[in-house]
């Protein structure tokens, strides 16, 4: 992981606290340090709604894939939360996505090599 990305917490004619721009950072820092991805950047935009508030998050990992998720709830944080909830599940369903992947295509290379050194790849 890299030592510096670009996090940014910006509100919706809303005032952030310094108390939601650190949790903020510890959440988001905490799902890159579990799925060991490459960030470089991530964006949350908190909104308050008539009873709720809004929090949009954007995340951009290596190879320029980015993910967007919402989440909503009574309080900043819990909204937070929940959009932080989102984004891992994305993350971890793309990383396992790839690792199958890779796994598959290791196994046909495999095939191969033993149908060429048994000489079975005649046809």
């Amino acid at each position: 992981m890299k030592d510096y990305f670009n996090i940014k917490a910006t509100g919706k004619n809303i005032e952030l606290g310094s108390f939601f721009q650190k949790y903020n950072l510890k959440k988001i820092s905490s799902v890159f340090l579990k799925y060991s991805a490459n960030p470089i950047s991530a964006n949350t935009v908190l909104e308050k709604r008539n009873i709720f508030f809004k929090v949009k998050l954007d995340i951009l990992v290596d190879n320029n894939i980015k993910f967007e998720t919402l989440g909503r709830s009574k309080t900043a944080t819990l909204a937070l939360d929940q959009a932080v909830d989102n984004i891992s599940k994305r993350l971890r369903r793309h990383y396992r996505k790839i690792k199958n992947h890779r796994l598959l295509n290791n196994r046909i290379d495999n095939v191969k090599k033993d149908l060429e050194r048994y000489h079975l790849n005649s046809y």
